[in-house]
Parts: C-alpha cells; sequence; structure tokens
C-alpha cells in the first residue's frame, strides 16, 4: 500500500511539473520580450532618439513613394494613378482613442494583437478578461472602442496622433496562410472552418491542377499537438496564385488585403510608423511619444512562429509566381522600403 501511495505521489508530481513546463513554454511565446529590460537614461535617450530619426525616415519614404505613383492626398487630377486607391480611410477599421490621443489601424498579422492588447489596457479592461481566452481579443476591445462614424472620425484622427505597424509582405502573407487557411481541422476556435468555406474551397476548386500532387513535408510544417489538415485545404502556392488573380479591394479578407488599401498611408498623415521587425524599440518609442509608459510597457502578445518558414514556403514557389507575387504587393514593398530578394532564392519549385 505504500508502494502504490508513493507511486501515485510520483506521477502526480510529475503531471504538476509537466504542467508548469507547458506553462512556462506557453507563457515565453505569448509574452516574448515583455520582461525585457527597458534602456534607462542615456541608454533610453538615444534609443528614442535614433528611433525618432528612424520614424521620420520611414514616414519621408511613404510620403515620396505616394507622390510617385500619384495617390491619395498627393494626388494631381491631371495626371494618371499607377495604382486603384480608395477614395477616403477605411474610418470603420480604426481604434480611436482620443482620451489618450492615439489613433490606430491594426494590419492582421502585423503585430496587431500586441498593439490591440495595450488600447484596451488604456481602456481599463481588466488583464484578466484580456487573457481569459472567452472572446477574441478584438471583440473586447470593439466594445471597449467603438467604430466612429464620418465625419466624427475624420476629426478625431486629425485631433489624435495615427499609429500603424507594418511587416514585410511576403511574411505577413504566409502568416495568413498558415493561422486561417492551412489547416481547417485545428484552431477551428479561430474560424479556421469558416475560413476554408469562404474562401479555401473556391481556391482549390479554380487552382488545383487535374495531376495536383500534394507538397512534399519538406515544404511544409506541422505544429506538434495539433491535428493533421483534411487534405482538402488550399496549398500556399494555390493561395498565392489566388492573391495574384484577385481583385483584393473587393473580393479579399481583412488578413491579405494590401496594407495601401487597408490603412491608407497615402490618405492619412500618420505620425508613427513602427514594424514588426524593429516592434520592441518601437513600442517604447511610441509610448514615451504618447506620454503613455506609466500605464503600459513594450509587450509581445503572438505565439512564436516558426523561424525559417518562408524559406520552406517559398519553396512551393518559382522565381516567375514569386515575381508576381511581388508586383501585386508592389506598393506595399515601395511604401515601407522591404525587399523581396531573398525570396527568390527560397523558389525552388520547377
Amino acid at each position: 500500500m505504500f508502494r502504490n501511495h508513493k507511486r501515485i505521489t510520483i506521477q502526480i508530481l510529475k503531471y504538476v511539473i509537466g504542467c508548469g513546463l507547458i506553462f512556462c513554454i506557453i507563457k515565453s511565446l505569448l509574452v516574448g520580450d515583455e520582461n525585457k529590460e527597458i534602456p534607462k537614461f542615456n541608454d533610453l535617450e538615444k534609443l528614442l532618439i535614433t528611433t525618432d530619426v528612424e520614424n521620420s525616415k520611414r514616414l519621408l519614404t511613404v510620403r515620396n513613394t505616394c507622390q510617385k505613383y500619384n495617390l491619395g492626398m498627393y494626388k494631381n487630377p491631371n495626371k494618371p494613378s499607377a495604382f486603384k486607391h480608395p477614395p477616403a480611410p477605411q474610418y470603420s477599421v480604426f481604434y480611436i482613442l482620443r482620451s489618450r490621443d492615439l489613433s490606430y489601424c491594426p494590419i492582421y498579422k502585423a503585430g496587431s494583437t500586441t498593439w490591440i492588447y495595450n488600447l484596451c489596457l488604456l481602456m481599463n479592461v481588466r488583464e484578466e478578461e484580456l487573457n481569459s481566452g472567452k472572446e477574441q481579443i478584438s471583440t473586447i476591445a470593439r466594445k471597449a472602442i467603438p467604430e466612429l462614424e464620418f465625419p466624427e472620425a475624420d476629426e478625431a484622427l486629425r485631433a489624435t496622433k495615427k499609429l500603424l505597424v507594418v511587416r514585410h509582405p511576403f511574411e505577413r502573407l504566409l502568416s495568413a496562410y498558415r493561422d486561417k487557411l492551412e489547416n481547417s481541422v485545428a484552431g477551428r476556435e479561430h474560424g479556421t472552418l469558416h475560413f476554408y468555406r469562404k474562401y479555401g474551397s473556391k481556391i482549390v476548386e479554380k487552382y488545383r491542377e487535374t495531376n495536383f500532387m500534394p507538397p512534399g513535408e519538406d515544404l511544409v510544417i506541422r505544429r506538434n499537438g495539433e491535428p493533421p489538415p483534411a487534405g482538402i485545404e488550399p496549398t500556399f502556392r494555390e493561395f498565392v496564385q489566388y492573391l495574384i488573380h484577385t481583385d483584393l479591394a473587393n473580393y479579399g479578407d481583412d488578413h491579405w488585403m494590401p496594407y495601401y488599401l487597408y490603412c491608407t498611408p497615402c490618405a492619412i498623415d500618420y505620425d508613427i510608423l513602427a514594424k514588426v521587425e524593429t516592434l520592441w524599440q518601437d513600442q517604447i518609442y511610441t509610448i514615451h511619444k504618447l506620454h503613455l509608459e506609466d500605464v503600459i510597457k513594450p509587450r509581445w502578445r503572438h505565439s512564436g512562429g516558426y523561424q525559417n518558414a518562408s524559406k520552406i514556403y517559398f519553396g512551393q514557389l518559382n522565381r516567375e509566381l514569386v515575381q508576381k507575387f511581388y508586383e501585386k504587393f508592389k506598393l506595399d514593398f515601395e511604401l515601407f522600403d522591404y525587399s523581396p530578394d531573398d525570396y527568390y532564392q527560397y523558389a525552388t519549385a520547377s
């Protein structure tokens, strides 16, 4: 009996330790740099100055590109525009906090969860509610920060500092594919089945070849602990073909709509342009510029991605397809000074 009791005790301890380890791993994936020490005194001042200079360069690149292609508020009506551009901003997508002098356009798969989380904290939403998992964080945020309509939204945008966070376009689009379309079995609480029915099934119907062969195991990433895809989902190659041939302004989803259409940087004079690639320092800069350092801190509210995912998935494409993919999102690349060069090297398919 004593031995049985001892065995049960050991099993319980193993279970507790295992759960603790899993919790630590999940927490580290979610918060990332959240516990990274923020620079102080001279180091902080240097970071703020350096980031301010970089921010000015980024904003200038946006303005020059908008002027180059004759778009938005830089448009000369006597000259043609190279791209189809919305006549006005999408006011309804913004989170506008007049009490905090901040307006934010959330580009999904580009640090949006991090900043929506921050906005909720600014609106006194409790972290327990944000972390409970009972509702999507965007749903909680919309309850705390209702949409504003024109002309109130236009006036509020003009009166507040405007924040935009972007990411390398190819990385964002690959992330959207993996999160929403790659596996219709896993993640249904996040809408994967809905995305399959609305987009995935139609992509497969239109772009799947008669002699279709699924990508090799070296061209996909399977997440540990998730059920495998059903085999009916679009491949990354098929998703790219869909993006290339679709009028995304009218038929796309927010998760893969081009930046210039969704957050209209040629129609809005943004004050802060952050990037996922430099999100930690850009958050520090933004928080200090808005005088919010006593309320929120830099954080990373995203699950960790596979570091070399693009090298793997772009292996499903050939260089010609990468070129067409780039041309489809060329304006986003130029507006935010990103390069497609590395991705041509990843393309190995015939």
